[in-house]
């Protein structure tokens, strides 16, 4: 006969047994959720739904992208950290998580304790552009302008901390100029403000809002590109760098996970990932947009974090930017 205790363990396992079984169950199996942490419409969100939705053809599961904006992604950010490290929850990591440590004096996650980071997908600069109104066609004569007009620049930007904010700052404090910032949840407000000409000026993101008719009807200029070498979009346009030597800012958009999720659910996410941007509609799409792709292991994109956090605390701190 058996004894109590004997039956007690029995059950304990019957009912242990689902929850085994659920665990050991190749992943994935359910539906995933890709968190942007920023407003539709921007570079991120194109660059996101594009990966996203191939991503779900190879895993054979839906991928649903989640807009969650504000606080210069830390919303989003944070919600991706705090999510269940079982690989069902995705992150688009953009380098305002380098960022914003110094942007804010609370921050809801730590860039490297928190995250294991996936890939880059791509890489990418911006374009300084102005509103046709605004009389210069060149970056020195934009200085130029500013410099005789102290109060009659004001450059809109799509989140404290965003790639748009800190070229703004960085041009100004080694231009030596001042530029008023009006800050936007998003880019596509700011689109919208820039050409009533309610701000004079933005940097957009290559990937983000399309505004190549607006530079072909006129309404916009473009200035000058943000990365070390000319856009093979703009070819015509140069760097700032041409005018300020050792100027560069450039972004990226990355796929990273709760610290704790799997190793195994990392490659394969890496690998799946990887496979994504390898194919020709794809790379095409992106790079059609002036994004470079990203060829990164996790342990070269957390590097990429790593030397950005130092890289971006060195330009904040020249800039004199003080935390919010």
């Amino acid at each position: 006969m058996l004894t109590r205790r004997q039956l007690a363990a029995g059950a304990a396992t019957l009912l242990a047994a689902p929850r085994i079984a659920s665990a050991q169950a190749p992943w994935p199996n359910r539906p995933l959720t890709l968190v942007n942490a920023f407003a539709a419409g921007g570079g991120s969100d194109f660059v996101t739904r594009i990966v996203a939705q191939r991503l779900a053809v190879r895993l054979g599961q839906p991928v649903t992208v989640e807009n969650r904006g504000g606080a210069g992604g830390n919303i989003g950010f944070a919600a991706g950290a705090r999510a269940a490290a079982d690989g069902y929850t995705i992150t688009n990591t953009t380098q305002n998580i380098t960022v914003n440590p110094y942007m804010y004096r609370e921050m809801p996650f730590d860039p490297v304790r928190d995250f294991q980071h996936v890939t880059i997908m791509t890489e990418v600069g911006s374009v300084l552009v102005v509103n046709s109104r605004v009389p210069a066609r060149t970056l020195p004569e934009l200085i130029e302008y500013a410099k005789t007009n102290p109060r009659g620049l004001t450059a809109g930007n799509g989140g404290i901390g965003g790639q748009a904010m800190l070229t703004i700052e960085l041009l100004a404090s080694m231009a030596g100029i001042r530029i008023e910032q009006a800050t936007y949840r998003g880019e596509g407000p700011v689109m919208n403000d820039l050409l009533a000409g309610q701000v004079q000026l933005t940097v957009q993101g290559f990937g983000g809002l399309d505004i190549e008719g607006h530079l072909r009807s006129g309404a916009l200029r473009a200035i000058a590109v943000t990365s070390d070498r000319r856009s093979p979009l703009l070819p015509d346009v140069p760097t700032i760098a041409e005018t300020l030597p050792g100027f560069r800012i450039v972004g990226w958009y990355g796929l990273s996970v709760p610290a704790a999720t799997p190793r195994p659910i990392v490659q394969r996410l890496h690998d799946e990932t990887r496979a994504v941007l390898a194919e020709p509609e794809v790379a095409q799409r992106l790079t059609s947009r002036g994004l470079v792709l990203g060829n990164h292991t996790p342990e070269q994109f957390t590097q990429v974090v790593r030397d950005d956090l130092e890289r971006y605390r060195q330009i904040i701190a020249g800039a004199g930017i003080q935390p919010q």
